[in-house]
């Protein structure tokens, strides 16, 4: 059985911040015209991302996915705030 190494933590400023692969619930819209069956077999979409958690609270995953750490400067892109409510699972890769 092959056992994957976790990726190492990236330190941007002064932090540490981990890699996860994040599972989670998404809403799936539709504006067509469909029938009772098809209407009662919609379901919501099951996302796997792959970020950087920048925070956890007892209400909300932060994440995100680039970064700068240049000359002082810190800043953070492809943001992503999930409310824990939407997150069937979370694992460390």
């Amino acid at each position: 059985m092959s056992t994957k190494k976790l990726s190492k933590p990236i330190v941007v400023g002064d932090k540490r911040y981990y890699k996860y692969l994040i599972i989670w619930e998404d809403i799936v819209g539709d504006s067509t015209i469909s029938n009772y069956d098809e209407f009662c077999n919609m379901s919501c979409a099951l996302i796997h991302t792959e970020a950087y958690i920048f925070n956890k609270t007892p209400k909300y995953v932060l994440s995100f996915g680039s970064y700068q750490n240049e000359g002082g400067e810190v800043g953070f892109g492809d943001r992503n705030i999930y409310p824990r409510s939407v997150i069937k699972k979370m694992v460390r890769i």
